[in-house]
Parts: C-alpha cells; structure tokens; sequence
C-alpha cells in the first residue's frame, strides 16, 4: 500500500517527538539539583496547560463517556507513566528501567490485538520486530543490567500505562482541536499529580529557586516543548498513522540517550551500542512495514 504525504509527515512527525523526548534527560537532571521529580512534572504541565488555554481559550463540556476518556488520558500518560518511572527509578538501575519502559509499544500492539483482529502475518512481525529490539538493548547495556526486582515491575506497569494511553488517545473524536484535546488531559494529568504531591506529603521549592534563569529556562523547555508541543505532536502522529505505528518510535529512545552521551556527554561508542542500533533499526523498520 502506497503511503501518503500524510502519512510520511506524521512518520516525521513522531519521530521528531520521541527525539526531543530523548533529549530531555538533560534538562530534567539540571532541575533535579534544585526540584523533586513530582514538582518539575506538575510545574511543567501546569504551564503547558496554561500556554493552550492561552492559545485556545474556548471551553468546551464533554459528555460523561468523552469526560472519562480524558479522565483515563490523564491518569495513564501523565501521572501513570511519568510517576511510574519516577518510583521505578529508586529501586532499580536507570538501565533496567530505561529497557523495560521501550515496550510501552508491545503493549499498545497487544491492546489492537484483543479489540480488533489482525492478519496472523502483521502480529508475528510485530512480535519479531519487538524481539530484535529487547534483544539488542539488552546487548547494548547486558553488563549493567541487574536482576529484575519490584522497580523493574513498576516501570513494566509505567510502559503498560503509556501503551493504553497511546491506545486510547486514538479513540478520541477527531472533530475536536489538538489544542484542546491535549489540555483537556493535561488538566486531569495535574489533578492526579496535585493528589500524588499531597498524600507524600512533599512540599515546593522556595519561591527563590524559580528566579534563576537556569531554573526557568530549563523548566520552559521541558513545558513548552517536552510537553505541549510534543504532546500535541503524537496526538496527530496517533490520527494520522494509529497508536501502533506511533508508538513503536518508542524503541529508539535507549539509542537516541546512547548517541546524545557521545555527542553531548562525549562518551565513546563501542562495538555493542553500534550491534545494538542495528538490531533495534532493524526491528523498528520490520514492525513499522510488516507489523500491525
């Protein structure tokens, strides 16, 4: 089947999502001298929420079925996901973490797979491209890659929460704008993190801290394009091609990290990354071409 220009932007479209994603571990780790994780995801999607209403400000009231769908949005790719990760990270290694969260795509395929039927061919190269993919990050990182433990299922649970959300996000009536979609779920996105940041008892940074341009020029980036400009992004990419096809950009997050050290961090390629990128390109492109 001859693919659109359509479709060839959201391709583009999606990947340049996922490689700006890739790139904000930079950002995060400056702010993390300064702020707690809960904090810099709420101020960065309080922001983002602010700049759309900004930009659309119409408000718009959903049926009860739409408001629980917007509902699950929030949960599953704000607060699920993000805060998942976050809990993952304190009892796992950052490797075991970063591979396990790369299936978040395996599992928007899984979702297809039980709503709707698929030729048996498009679910074995699914499958197969997703197999090339976990085998060669875990090449890339095997020595680094401890035994699994209680963070490794709750980074497993954070990619089953990102998989719904990418699934779920199709389901949303195209009728409504980007802008308004993506607020609409980065409204109950803050609601669950406000709830989160209360029941830990965590409290905010002095008001001093955000004064510093390192602070708020870093937290702009991560609200105004991590967030807003990302999330409005996939949201077309996931009209445009499906949740599938979108999400299985997701593998090559591990290997855009692994180039951003060796061109910002100045860390050396070695022979397994190269054998690793090779093997998560290759089953990107057969899950991509063949797959659902």
């Amino acid at each position: 089947m001859k693919i659109s220009n359509k479709e060839y932007l959201a391709h583009f479209i999606a990947l340049t999502t996922i490689i700006i994603w890739s790139l904000t571990f930079v950002q995060t780790k400056v702010l993390l001298e300064y702020l707690t994780p809960i904090e810099i995801l709420i101020d960065r999607f309080i922001i983002a929420w602010f700049l759309f209403f900004i930009i659309v400000p119409k408000v718009i009231f959903f049926s009860p079925k739409e408001e629980l769908l917007f509902i699950f949005l929030g949960f599953t790719g704000i607060f699920g996901y993000y805060i998942l990760e976050n809990l993952a990270l304190k009892y796992s290694k950052a490797i075991n973490v970063g591979v396990i969260v790369t299936t978040a795509p395996i599992f928007t395929a899984l979702i297809l797979l039980f709503i709707k039927k698929a030729p048996k061919q498009k679910v074995i190269f699914t499958f197969l491209g997703f197999i090339l993919v976990l085998v060669g990050l875990l090449i890339m990182d095997y020595q680094k890659f401890s035994t699994l433990n209680i963070g490794d299922l709750l980074a497993l649970i954070g990619a089953l929460s990102f998989g719904v959300y990418s699934f779920l996000l199709s389901k949303v009536d195209n009728r409504y704008n980007l802008f308004i979609v993506t607020r609409k779920s980065f409204f109950w996105g803050i609601i669950f993190l406000s709830i989160y940041f209360y029941i830990t008892h965590q409290t905010f940074a002095p008001i001093e801290i955000y004064k510093k341009p390192l602070i708020w020029s870093n937290l702009l980036f991560l609200a105004l394009i991590a967030s807003g400009l990302c999330f409005l992004m996939w949201r077309y990419a996931v009209s445009i091609i499906g949740s599938s096809k979108t999400s299985n950009y997701i593998y090559l997050i591990p290997i855009l990290n692994s180039l951003a050290a060796i061109y910002i961090l100045g860390e050396k390629l070695d022979i397994n990354t190269t054998i690793a990128m090779v093997l998560v390109l290759g089953g990107l492109f057969i899950a991509q071409k063949y797959g659902i």
